[in-house]
């Protein structure tokens, strides 16, 4: 026994004298792309994977009975690609101090290799507990899980890979793409930097990753740009200064690199998942990133100052300076090369818009296939952690707990981001989600992201050809607004958002164009629709809807009938009328059917001279300026240059800002009549 347990003890040291390296960010990327998505793991069986990244960590093809402390326990897989082999091994065992010590090793020397990172590294840096580690050795955690939690460590960052021409449907490398004019190359080398500060210079040929030395060798990149990107790979080396290896932050607190491009790497490696630790070459979280003192607080808050840090990168597609994670937010991700790129054309296919649910965000570029991140996900093109990758760039679901008029809960999820708004309890009711779907989500089984995509794919939304203006959509962020936080944003002025009022007022409600609901101005104003100082105006157009009780008879008289009787204003009369009439008719007071303008003269709703004003071209003044041009029009006008909200059904108005025009917080001033 004696002489079985120092066999093992010296067949360990053996092992430790090896060199243990870990391939880059690529291998775990794709593993994961390729396994996970597909949920078949299989430990007795070879698995394909991309080889390409840091480490692929895999689950035991047998479990061993624990013998003794000094027993070494090896647990070896072939990982097969069809260009290569590599066996991926994970170690184990235990010292005499009764330490348990573990590495993942390659039998197989790639160029990717870079360095060797144990699970008691991991722990030591506070990437684990020791929870996981006493769960591996009691085989608890299986591949799946283990890869999962690796990913973000030392999976393949989401740097833009290159470009995707729209009109072709195929990715080009950014070089390529300067060539053909899509860009100018001096934008082509801000993405190669970035690429070699991440550690992922990819082939789109090939789709593996490359040092710099690599991609110069393989005729990849050019000559004339090696030194900038030698420089740039650094911020994944390490920077040598005084015998020790430093990071980019605290390179830049050596003053051995200038501020400016170290704050430029450090927003870029932020964006695609962490900074990179040199020591142990995994990407660290932001949070854990200042306890290790690869960043400090004041240099992660200046990140996105652009006094501090101006913005270092170009758009492709518009020229304009932009932060590398604003660029990233609208790229499209390929399912065959697991890559980012960024989307040239004039389709805009990431854009945000009010008419399409959900923007395109994965392609195929060998099939041209293009999809949303869920719709993507469902068909299993991509996994979970990349669908909510995906789902954050797009949207940020927030949720919280209200109690309405019945004094009846009510869970409210709200997308930040595009002004969207979901009723749980609505979408249970209507069978737009199912018991067991909330349940789930309650136990953290699904996320935010997928209860509102549940809930999307299966809503049937119609277009409400009598809507009004229910809201604007902003153009620059993508998002709705009420009326009121238009005006309040100064995307309108004040006798627009007031007429615009009017119309929802008098057509059947004050619109929420974040869950298209209409609601009475009194709800309106509990919801923030309206404020104080527009209740007493938008009460009158109301009445518009629902009929003038009359003082003396109790009879509900129309709008047009009270003016005769002189419980209305005239003006606000004539302006309820139009924009009922534009809205699809009359509505009458009593059953609140939409009635034709001859219809109504026929009984007598409204006389013959009001009538023959309203027919007159005259009676349709420019009372509105449009949002978005700034040029004075019509309310009809105003309907044809609305467009469907795909969320609500409702008619949303474009808008734009008006820079150095302050609004006012409320309409405490005189209205405009």
């Amino acid at each position: 026994m004696t002489t079985e347990k120092e066999n093992s003890v010296e067949g360990f040291k053996q092992i430790k004298q090896d060199e243990l390296e870990v391939i880059q960010s690529q291998i775990t990327q794709q593993y994961l792309q390729n396994v996970t998505s597909k949920g078949q793991i299989n430990p007795d069986e070879n698995m394909p994977v991309t080889t390409h990244g840091y480490m692929a960590l895999c689950g035991p093809t047998e479990q061993q009975p624990k013998e003794s402390k000094h027993i070494i326990r090896t647990r070896t897989y072939q990982i097969k690609r069809s260009c290569e082999t590599v066996n991926i091994s994970e170690e184990s065992t235990t010292d005499s101090g009764g330490q348990l010590s573990m590495k993942c090793s390659t039998s197989k020397k790639l160029p990717e290799l870079k360095g060797s990172i144990s699970i008691q590294n991991l722990i030591k840096f506070k990437l684990f507990d020791e929870e996981i580690l006493h769960k591996m050795e009691r085989g608890l955690i299986t591949s799946e899980e283990m890869q999962a939690l690796l990913a973000p460590y030392v999976g393949k960052p989401t740097a833009i890979a290159g470009v995707y021409v729209e009109s072709s449907k195929k990715k080009i490398s950014f070089l390529e793409a300067a060539e053909k004019g899509f860009l100018a190359k001096t934008y082509a080398l801000e993405f190669l930097e970035a690429q070699a500060a991440t550690g992922s210079l990819t082939d789109l040929v090939t789709g593996q990753t490359h040092s710099v030395d690599e991609a110069m060798e393989k005729g990849i990149l050019e000559m004339g740009l090696k030194d900038k990107l030698i420089e740039a790979e650094k911020a994944v080396s390490g920077y040598i200064h005084a015998g020790k290896t430093l990071s980019v932050f605290q390179a830049m607190e050596e003053r051995i690199l200038d501020r400016y491009k170290g704050k430029k790497i450090l927003e870029v490696q932020v964006s695609t998942g962490g900074l990179i630790n040199p020591d142990i070459g995994v990407r660290v979280p932001v949070n854990i990133a200042v306890d290790q003192g690869l960043l400090n607080k004041e240099t992660l808050k200046s990140l996105y100052d652009p006094v501090s840090n101006p913005k270092g990168f170009h758009n492709p597609d518009t020229g304009q300076k932009a932060y590398y994670s604003e660029i990233l937010k609208t790229c499209l991700y390929d399912i065959d090369g697991c890559v980012f790129l960024f989307p040239f054309g004039e389709r805009h296919l990431t854009d945000t818009s009010p008419t399409s649910t959900h923007r395109v965000s994965v392609i195929s570029s060998s099939c041209g296939i293009e999809m949303s991140a869920y719709e993507a996900f469902k068909g299993k093109h991509i996994d979970k952690r990349t669908y909510l990758l995906l789902s954050q760039q797009e949207s940020e679901w927030q949720e919280k707990s209200i109690v309405d008029a019945n004094e009846s809960a009510r869970h409210i999820i709200t997308d930040v981001k595009s002004g969207r708004q979901l009723c749980l309890e609505s979408a249970l009711s209507q069978r737009f989600l199912e018991t067991s779907e909330l349940d789930a989500y309650r136990s953290e089984l699904l996320s935010i992201y997928e209860i509102a995509d549940l809930i999307f794919s299966r809503m049937v939304v119609v277009e409400d050809v009598n809507s009004p203006i229910a809201g604007l959509w902003d153009v620059t962020h993508k998002k709705r607004l009420s009326v009121l936080q238009g005006f309040q944003q100064g995307l309108t002025d004040r006798t627009t958002a007031v007429r615009l009022l009017e119309a929802q007022a008098c057509t059947g409600g004050i619109c929420d164009p974040s869950s298209g609901e209409k609601v009475t101005v009194s709800e309106a104003l509990n919801r923030g629709l309206v404020d104080e100082a527009l209740k007493h105006q938008l009460q009158q157009c109301e009445q518009a809807f629902n009929g003038i009780v009359h003082p003396n008879t109790a009879k509900t008289l129309s709008i047009s009938q009270a003016v005769q009787e002189n419980l209305f204003p005239k003006d606000v009369c004539f302006r309820c009328i139009e924009f009922q009439l534009l809205t699809g008719g009359l509505i009458h007071p009593d059953t609140h059917d939409r009635v034709s303008l001859e219809e109504v003269i026929q009984s007598g709703l409204v006389d013959k001279a009001t009538a023959s004003a309203l027919k007159d071209e005259k009676f349709h003044t420019k009372s509105l300026t449009c949002p978005k041009t700034k040029r004075r029009i019509t309310f009809r006008e105003a309907l044809e240059r609305s467009v469907y909200d795909c969320h609500t059904g409702l008619r949303l108005l474009e808008a734009t800002k008006v820079w150095g025009f302050v609004a006012k917080s409320s309409f405490l001033y005189t209205w405009g009549y």
